[in-house]
């Protein structure tokens, strides 16, 4: 019996910490896509394109390639939907008109204005509270949990100080983690 608590308590803090690498993984693929005056694909690929009644993000409609310094290439491999596609980046929040040549698709990326650089920093801010609310929230479930699995007697009360204390140092990590990549950004937004 006391084997098996141990395993549990093991995958517990394994499926905790999936969760918390999940949570970094969607901040950092979030803050990526916000505009800096150097071109980038993820700018640009997981922007929702209304097209064959469904929505398809650009990455799997169109080839994107990147000429530095500042232009982003969107080559669709259908022509036909290249309004669909310049109606979905016309109306996303890059704030950047583009250009058909052809049947390519040219995002010309300005440079930034001070007063940009200071509302991206903001929201980068704001995006990261978003996802510590939600670490804390997964932090409460996971201690509700443990707390329950002490009063039905599953686990000691030296183990669930053990797990409590596992989860927070779990929590600090990815508060850490949080606050390195939100940094790098709003350096890489400031020094464009």
């Amino acid at each position: 019996m006391y084997l098996k608590n141990i395993m549990a308590t093991n995958d517990f803090l394994k499926n905790f910490e999936e969760k918390t690498n999940l949570l970094i993984d969607q901040f950092k693929e979030e803050i990526l896509t916000l505009r800096t005056s150097r071109p980038s694909a993820a700018q640009v690929e997981n922007i929702k394109v209304e097209c064959y009644n469904t929505q398809s993000l650009i990455k799997h409609l169109a080839s994107i390639s990147i000429v530095l310094p500042n232009i982003i290439i969107i080559e669709p491999w259908d022509v036909t939907i290249v309004p669909n596609i310049l109606q979905s980046l016309t109306s996303s929040s890059l704030g950047v008109n583009p250009a058909v040549e052809g049947r390519q698709i040219k995002l010309f990326l300005p440079a930034l204005t001070k007063e940009r650089k200071e509302a991206l920093v903001k929201l980068i801010s704001s995006i990261k509270e978003e996802y510590r609310v939600r670490l804390r929230k997964t932090r409460e479930e996971i201690v509700a949990v443990i707390k329950k699995g002490f009063e039905l007697k599953t686990i000691s009360e030296d183990e669930k100080f053990r797990l409590l204390e596992e989860v927070q140092k779990a929590v600090e990590k990815t508060n850490q983690t949080l606050d390195a990549a939100a940094e790098t950004k709003e350096k890489e937004i400031l020094e464009s």
